[in-house]
């Protein structure tokens, strides 16, 4: 935790402090909206996939706000405030204290990479958008909002909720782009 946390910069920062926002709900809403834009404007059936991400979206925070309720786990700042070790902090992010298992910015962007590789697969945006989950993961730790294992309980989250949908979905229907 200190280990990532004691190396900070001003460019590194403002990094992590944009790719913890690609762990936001936006990116599910932005992909909807264009997915709903090819279904009405474009003519091409996109109804299971829609369908798909939604219940995938949906499952994902229920399950994801369910856990960090039952749990309740103290984040890295209610833990260490009083400790006297040297806690970098990042301006203009707002530290919580609780809710800290699993993370849900990690689930999101894990779920969200899982999703697109089962739908669009293609193995250079797969890669690219599991580079970006991992990213936002990281920055969790760098923003010294989540321990490691809420960060790794988050990445297993997000993944199992897709894959989970995505068994249903192919049963029923068919779900790639």
């Amino acid at each position: 935790m200190f280990l990532i946390n004691q190396h900070h910069s001003l460019e590194l920062d403002a990094f992590f402090r944009f790719v913890t926002t690609l762990g936001e709900d936006t990116i599910w809403l932005i992909l909807l909206l264009a997915l709903l834009y090819r279904h009405f404007v474009k003519k091409v059936k996109q109804t299971a996939i829609v369908k798909f991400l939604l219940i995938s979206w949906i499952l994902k925070v229920l399950v994801s706000l369910f856990l960090k309720n039952i749990f309740n786990h103290p984040r890295p700042i209610e833990v260490y405030q009083n400790s006297g070790r040297a806690i970098n902090l990042v301006e203009g992010v707002t530290l919580h204290h609780w809710q800290s298992f699993p993370s849900g910015h990690t689930t999101t962007a894990f779920a969200f990479a899982c999703f697109c590789a089962i739908v669009f697969r293609k193995t250079s945006l797969s890669i690219i958008l599991l580079v970006m989950a991992m990213l936002v993961g990281f920055s969790r730790m760098y923003l010294f909002q989540h321990f490691p294992r809420d960060v790794f309980a988050g990445s297993i989250l997000g993944v199992a909720v897709v894959v989970v949908m995505a068994k249903f979905f192919y049963k029923k229907e068919e779900i790639s782009a």
